[in-house]
């Protein structure tokens, strides 16, 4: 037996051989074992018999030789002799021999691969609902509010069967029973049984009582509530627990006969725990409030209950500051320690000592205590000047601190640091405002278009019969463009409103900006305009759709000659690239809002040197129909910015000293 016949037959890997008219020819030992057929099974037999094409591709797993040598690798599910469905990856080279062009096909099954990834993408999809709770946790909303929410989460998780009920009862500690709290496709039958359920009592009884999940699979006897017209179904009934307490109970129903696995069991339990947190939490908010209402009772006790009462507020996640009746610090926790170190340099409790409120925090900071409504204390909100000169958004409760007979010994205040949560809200609510004006600019857009044809059609046929010195002549040609400018700007509005879905795949940016340079180059030599190019090396590759940021590019270009043509020979544009990884001591998450502090990212910068944009007017930039030229339509950085969005990136108006504008876009490394 020669070394090459040999090595094939003792293989690994799966190896089969297939001639220029796609018969088997070679089918090693571990080909049988893979895919379960003998030899003398195949032999001769047309390759696409025993791997059928799916529906995707027509041309089935060999790709079609057209005389030059190739190599692809291609992953597709296959069907073995046994009928099991199994993933195999395919190594296939187009290659010379001795006999013409063969087909060297190489196979593994990759079953295991397959599953981690399954778990990966359970386990990625579990964390955003997760992301979601807590996301949810953060808003200033009553705890029925923020549950009411979270149950639309949980029965959103698409890694289990759930069917669209379910419900969150909390527990009754005096009379050891649950109360229902919030619910989805209840009937009135189930909401008037389920809105008191004693501990012990059906399922969700037994798990309030047991500190246990309750799982069966289908309706039986050990369901306690029978309702009318009930579908058949299973239950998941999760405790919700913090150390030896049962605070409540999550009821979710899941389709009849699914079958119990440990990583659903486990996500129900982290839901779970993130619940506790929030209830915990919320309670603990509202005690605050009335420890913080009760201080002027509070301060003439004994000295054991000031230690307790001192305890429980060194462990508030807000910060607590006590100040004198000159507004000067006496006490601060270590949360407001911690949130006190983004306005001045002290982190220490003694270092803030007869320091005033205006000395941390600026001028600003007299609202805080010039309140005079302090018999119904509200949170409010103030925005502060930062050490760094970024403004941050502090929320705060003030009240007075008195002694035992009611004199004012100078203000209590709980604060917060909302910046980041406000900056959040602010982008979703922008998303949602564009996605409603794209909702109306493209039902508008398509309402007008038809007309629009309608009259070009017809001004054109009225051209066609006027003579050539006739004055009407000019002003139907004037008509006609006039339409094709609509039509040009209804293009703009659907591009906006539906974008095409982003064909993504690795590119350079590098090489993107090459492709609008010759589109550019004749204005650029026109008006004088220099281009500084400056890429960095071994930039990684990012993956979009190259014509929607080559589009995206473009029209950052042409904005940027339009702000510096009028510079004479002093007009300059300069186009950066740098790959950041996760580095953020220049770009932080503070000032580029939505930035992921665990994904890597390629930046692209896009700068100039002319009138520069006002800075009130940065906010509204990328918002639809806002623009400063007489002449512009307001939907090219609205576009620029809903294509970067589809193609998962960002863009953003650089603060920066000095005249000129400086786009950055972040390209994340997937």
């Amino acid at each position: 037996m020669d070394t090459n016949k040999l090595i094939i037959e003792n293989a690994a890997d799966a190896i089969i051989t297939v001639n220029d008219q796609m018969e088997i020819n070679t089918w090693n030992p571990s080909a049988e074992k893979v895919f379960g057929y003998r030899f003398a099974e195949v032999e001769g037999m047309p390759f696409c018999e025993i791997f059928p094409c799916d529906s995707e591709e027509k041309s089935g797993i060999l790709p079609p030789g057209k005389g030059e040598p190739f190599e692809v690798l291609k992953e597709r599910s296959i069907i073995h002799q046994s009928g099991k469905q199994m993933p195999v990856e395919f190594r296939i080279s187009y290659v010379r021999s001795q006999k013409g062009m063969i087909y060297l096909v190489f196979a593994r099954e990759i079953t295991n691969r397959w599953l981690r990834e399954k778990k990966l993408t359970q386990s990625y999809q579990n964390q955003r609902i997760m992301n979601s709770i807590l996301t949810i946790s953060l808003m200033a909303l009553p705890l029925e509010e923020q549950l009411d929410l979270i149950l639309d989460q949980i029965l959103a998780i698409p890694t289990i069967d759930l069917l669209p009920n379910g419900a969150i009862l909390l527990t009754d500690q005096n009379i050891l029973s649950l109360n229902l709290k919030t619910f989805r496709n209840f009937s009135a039958q189930q909401i008037n049984t389920c809105s008191s359920v004693p501990f012990g009592k059906c399922h969700c009884g037994r798990a309030a009582l047991s500190g246990e999940i309750q799982f069966v699979e289908c309706i039986d006897s050990s369901h306690d509530f029978v309702f009318d017209k009930m579908s058949p179904h299973g239950h998941y009934c999760v405790p919700i627990t913090t150390e030896d307490k049962v605070l409540g109970v999550i009821a979710l129903y899941i389709k009849e006969g699914h079958q119990r696995n440990m990583l659903e069991t486990d996500t129900l339990k982290a839901i779970s725990n993130i619940l506790a947190g929030i209830i915990e939490r919320k309670k603990m908010e509202t005690r605050l409030i009335r420890l913080v209402d009760s201080l002027r009772e509070t301060i003439g006790r004994v000295d054991d209950e000031k230690k307790f009462n001192e305890s429980v507020i060194l462990s508030l996640s807000s910060g607590l500051l006590v100040l004198d009746h000159n507004d000067c610090i006496e006490k601060c926790n270590p949360a407001g320690l911690h949130l006190i170190g983004n306005f001045c340099k002290e982190r220490e409790e003694e270092g803030l000592a007869g320091l005033k409120l205006v000395d941390v925090f600026g001028p600003e900071a007299t609202q805080i205590t010039a309140l005079d409504d302090f018999d119904n204390p509200a949170r409010r909100e103030l925005k502060l000047t930062a050490k760094d000169g970024g403004s941050r958004i502090i929320e705060y409760v003030s009240v007075p601190r008195e002694d035992a007979s009611g004199n004012k010994l100078g203000t209590i205040i709980s604060f917060d640091d909302v910046t980041g949560l406000k900056k959040i809200q602010a982008e979703m609510e922008k998303m949602n405002r564009f996605s409603t004006i794209a909702e109306i600019a493209s039902a508008v857009a398509h309402e007008v278009r038809n007309p629009l044809a309608g009259i070009r059609t017809m001004s054109q046929a009225i051209g066609e019969q006027l003579d050539d010195n006739d004055e009407k002549k000019e002003y139907i040609t004037r008509v006609i463009k006039q339409v094709d400018r609509l039509n040009l700007l209804l293009t703009d509005f659907f591009t906006y409103a539906r974008p095409p879905e982003p064909k993504r795949e690795k590119t350079s940016p590098v090489k993107i900006i090459d492709e609008i340079k010759p589109l550019v180059h004749n204005r650029l030599f026109k008006f004088g305009i220099t281009l500084q190019e400056n890429y960095a090396k071994d930039l990684p590759k990012i993956m979009v759709d190259p014509n929607q940021i080559q589009q995206v590019f473009l029209n950052l270009m042409l904005n940027a000659i339009d702000a510096v043509k009028n510079n004479g020979t002093s007009g300059k544009i300069e186009v950066k690239t740098e790959y950041i990884g996760l580095d953020r001591s220049v770009y932080n998450s503070d000032q580029y809002t939505g930035l992921d502090d665990l994904r890597k990212y390629v930046l692209v910068t896009f700068k100039d040197n002319g009138c520069g944009i006002p800075q009130e007017l940065a906010e509204k930039i990328f918002e639809p129909f806002f623009t400063t030229k007489h002449d512009g339509s307001g939907l090219g950085l609205a576009i620029v910015y809903r294509i970067l969005k589809e193609n998962n990136a960002g863009i953003y108006l650089a603060r920066k000293a000095g005249p000129g504008t400086s786009f950055v876009m972040f390209f994340s490394i997937e």
